[in-house]
């Protein structure tokens, strides 16, 4: 029988090997899910420090949708139907001292984790709607990837709208990038942003504040 470690091996060679991949901005980290259509397999999120420096990786792992384990530098989970079934260390063995309390608050954070990370790589409205071909979308070419890109960025932040000035952004047929403005409550935001738009999906957004000068 596969430990739970090679289980992971075993889904990240077929991952890389098979499944798309797409990219978004969550938390200031941009986190990378390998895809079978839209439903994620993999997710993989940065860990950083209080310097903003990279500590290594989580990475969460999806069998049919649903969560089947997670794999942080430190620490293994694995999970069946919904219940954290085992804690093991970086060494694949259980880790000691945990508690009933312990297990259950960590099952708990790692499924509602999981849920958001899940949630970031749903297909918005906008992409929906292009699914289906609604006769009310009518852009087509560039103006469809900004319209996709505005749709993502307003999804995924949580904002209302998106400015994209046409002296600061390129755009073409497949990408979007350069300075927006993001209208989040009463507060515009400055953005520097890319977008990759592949047929009616966005496969990479990432921004970031502007670096002061």
């Amino acid at each position: 029988m596969m430990t739970l470690d090679q289980q992971f091996d075993t889904m990240e060679k077929a991952a890389r090997g098979a499944l798309d991949t797409r990219q978004f901005t969550l938390d200031g980290v941009v986190v990378t899910a390998w895809l079978d259509g839209d439903t994620p397999v993999i997710i993989a999120v940065p860990r950083l420090d209080e310097k903003g420096q990279e500590q290594g990786v989580n990475r969460y792992y999806f069998k049919g949708g649903v969560l089947f384990g997670v794999r942080e530098p430190e620490s293994r989970f694995q999970f069946e139907q919904g219940k954290l079934t085992a804690w093991l260390d970086e060494e694949g063995q259980p880790q000691p001292f945990v508690s009933q309390v312990s297990l259950a608050q960590r099952e708990q954070w790692l499924l509602k984790r999981a849920a958001q990370l899940r949630g970031l790589f749903t297909p918005s409205q906008g992409e929906q709607r292009l699914d289906r071909q609604d006769p009310s979308v009518k852009v087509t070419g560039t103006d469809r990837t900004q319209w996709l890109c505005h749709d993502k960025l307003v999804t995924l932040t949580g904002g209302e709208k998106v400015i994209f000035d046409a002296g600061k952004v390129q755009a073409s047929e497949q990408d979007v990038k350069g300075r927006v403005s993001l209208l989040k409550g009463d507060d515009w935001q400055d953005l520097d942003m890319q977008c990759h738009v592949r047929g009616y999906r966005v496969v990479s957004l990432i921004w970031r504040a502007p670096k002061r000068s």
